[in-house]
């Protein structure tokens, strides 16, 4: 179904699709009377639109236009074009997960202070507040804490992505992170059968089907591996190369060009960091400095690349 636009707060678009209240319905039903369901559908739509929010200013504070669309799974956030760098991509990954884990560590926190400094018979005032409060706070660290798992399409497999590219080359982080994947979305689909919880079972049947075939083509990858690796090795030589002549004559558009092929084509961490600094060299002389500093971390640190650092922190 095509989304509905519901509302745009800071800038940010909000659409939903007719599913997303599905969802919230099935979730809700079972939680006591009908106004604790309602009580609980407001929680959910509440910890999915702040997940969500989480993601998209942080997105916006490295001047992406994101935009939020709320569906069958829950929420997604979308951007016009892709973080500049990794880590950028990377805080914006996390900050819809730590959202949930914030709002819902807060009001945990306020519960038990008020418990223990002897003040709780104010819950016995405005029950459906407190109610309602309880919720949101169920809501926020179950939804947080499920989105840290690492399994796609969650956040948590960007996440572990991530954090494995630091110890290992890119394809061997990717497989790493597949095969994680697969392990938890089987764990999650045992969990629930063994807890006869119909919803988690059809959940978790779905995400070991998404994580069960990024498994069986990783191994299909596998097979073709040897030639393919090849083929992309001779590939981004051929594009360094190119991207040296480049260099040597001052056509700085087409290094950048080079650099932006080389790191699609980079094979391993040393082809990686020549194709960043390709990029930190002709963006320093296209006048991009920030963007330049921001390639420069993952370069290869010669002589050029410091100087050109030093330049972009001299003339931004």
């Amino acid at each position: 179904m095509t989304p509905i636009h519901l509302f745009t707060l800071k800038n940010i678009p909000v659409s939903g699709s007719p599913f997303f209240l599905i969802l919230v319905v099935i979730l809700s039903l079972g939680n006591g009377s009908v106004l604790n369901m309602i009580l609980f559908g407001m929680a959910i739509i509440f910890g999915v639109l702040s997940h969500e929010f989480g993601h998209a200013l942080t997105a916006q504070k490295f001047g992406l236009m994101p935009e939020i669309m709320l569906h069958a799974m829950g929420g997604v956030t979308t951007m016009d074009r892709s973080a500049k760098t990794a880590k950028q991509d990377f805080l914006i990954t996390l900050a819809g997960p730590l959202t949930n884990l914030v709002i819902g560590g807060v009001l945990l926190g306020t519960k038990l202070l008020l418990i223990t400094s002897g003040i709780g018979f104010i819950f016995n005032y405005v029950p459906p507040l407190w109610a309602f409060l309880d919720s949101v706070m169920i809501v926020s660290l179950v939804w947080g804490i499920f989105n840290l798992l690492p399994i796609k399409p969650m956040d948590g497999s960007k996440v572990l992505d991530f954090l494995l590219r630091k110890f290992l080359s890119p394809n061997k982080a990717e497989a790493t992170a597949i095969v994680i994947g697969a392990l938890f979305s089987a764990a999650v689909l045992i969990w629930a059968i063994i807890g006869q919880n119909t919803f988690m079972i059809i959940i978790g049947g779905y995400l070991l089907l998404i994580n069960g075939s990024y498994f069986v083509a990783l191994f299909k990858k596998d097979k073709g591996a040897s030639a393919s690796s090849d083929q992309r090795l001779v590939q981004a030589e051929g594009i360094y190369e190119k991207g040296l002549i480049a260099a040597r004559n001052h056509d700085w558009k087409s290094l950048e060009r080079c650099g932006h092929q080389m790191k699609k084509l980079a094979i391993s961490e040393d082809q990686l960091m020549r194709a960043y600094e390709f990029l930190t060299i002709a963006n320093t002389n296209l006048g991009k400095y920030q963007d330049a500093l921001s390639y420069a971390p993952h370069a290869k640190q010669s002589d050029a690349v410091k100087q050109a650092v030093a330049r972009c922190k001299q003339l931004s």
